[in-house]
């Protein structure tokens, strides 16, 4: 027991060192756990998928923290618990949600349980702290694959990759839809949400941040370039609004360019899809394929029906657009891949 305290200790200290877990409203206690500020509102973490977990809070306060990043909704952490599990772990700063919509939110997201859809393993609300638990995937996002490592080692993603990402990714959207008699909403579908497990498979992640996080300021719903044109209250986004996201992600896929850099000096003001409909328009289909899979042969025709179900997507008019369980029958006609 001993031996077990000093490592804790150690790991505790190379924590703290790094600022990986460190709250500026928080102290760390000789034991190594938070101390609240409010000991009425310390909160506790729940769990879901049963009690098939070895690691608690002190657990995960204590492990080895790596940071992957800070966005709108906060900072996230590759978490090692030790001799556990690798899990990620976000500590969420812009929550507007009052304790009870959040652990609603958290328990309709916990519930959604299939293979491409990050599972949401637990959550943590105090008033000073709120956080959430998803699974890791050691292969990264879709975005990292599409727009990193530009150099000459970078290894090209081929058609048949973004087809099957693209194909879990839609699986796992209407897997989300589903949720709550059919109303719940993922919010922010993007590249940089969609994962990529063992089987190189997509994977939707950060389901349930949406609706309990602060909403975007317009300037970055604008400029994002995933989201409807209707949206303007990123907390009121619909499963139509999340369809047209994923369908500018269909385009990202074909086009290889990122929704939010200007395609040229003179389309500034022009996003992905709305340059693909002019392109299109002027019967110019083939300029809009990204050159990398343009050296692949015998894949035109399933790239040029691949456009045809993104630019439905993102039909202007919210009612022209499919459900996302359409979108997924008129990929899989393209070609099927096994769930597994």
């Amino acid at each position: 027991m001993m031996a077990c305290c000093l490592r804790k200790k150690r790991c505790m200290k190379a924590k703290l060192s790094r600022k990986s877990w460190k709250s500026k409203k928080k102290e760390t206690s000789p034991s190594g756990k938070w101390a609240p500020e409010d000991d009425d509102d310390e909160g506790k973490i729940v769990f879901f998928g049963g009690n098939n977990y070895t690691f608690d809070l002190d657990d995960l306060l204590a492990a080895s923290a790596e940071i992957l990043g800070k966005g709108a909704s906060g900072s996230t952490y590759k978490v090692a618990v030790e001799d556990t599990a690798t899990v990620v772990v976000k500590r969420l700063e812009e929550v507007v949600a009052g304790r009870r919509e959040f652990e609603q939110t958290m328990e309709i997201a916990g519930r959604v349980r299939h293979d491409n859809v990050a599972e949401l393993k637990a959550y943590y609300y105090s008033k000073n702290e709120k956080l959430a638990v998803y699974s890791y995937y050691s292969n990264g996002n879709l975005f990292e694959m599409l727009h990193g490592n530009k150099g000459e080692k970078r290894v090209p993603l081929d058609w048949e990759s973004r087809l099957r990402i693209a194909i879990g990714a839609a699986r796992g959207l209407a897997i989300i839809h589903e949720a709550d008699d059919r109303k719940f909403v993922h919010g922010n579908i993007k590249s940089y949400n969609i994962f990529i497990d063992s089987q190189r498979n997509g994977c939707i992640c950060d389901l349930g941040l949406t609706p309990i996080m602060r909403s975007l300021p317009q300037a970055t719903i604008r400029s994002s370039g995933y989201h409807a044109p209707e949206v303007t209250d990123t907390r009121k986004c619909t499963q139509f609004s999340d369809v047209y996201s994923f369908g500018v992600v269909l385009l990202e896929l074909l086009t290889g360019k990122s929704p939010a850099t200007p395609l040229s000096s003179r389309d500034e003001n022009m996003d992905l899809a709305s340059w693909i409909r002019s392109v299109v328009s002027k019967e110019w289909t083939g300029e809009v394929f990204d050159i990398e899979l343009m050296k692949q042969m015998g894949i035109e025709e399933e790239m040029v029906e691949m456009l045809k179900i993104g630019l439905a997507c993102v039909a202007l008019k919210p009612q022209d657009r499919p459900h996302i369980a359409d979108v997924v029958r008129m990929m899989q006609d393209i070609r099927t891949f096994d769930a597994e």
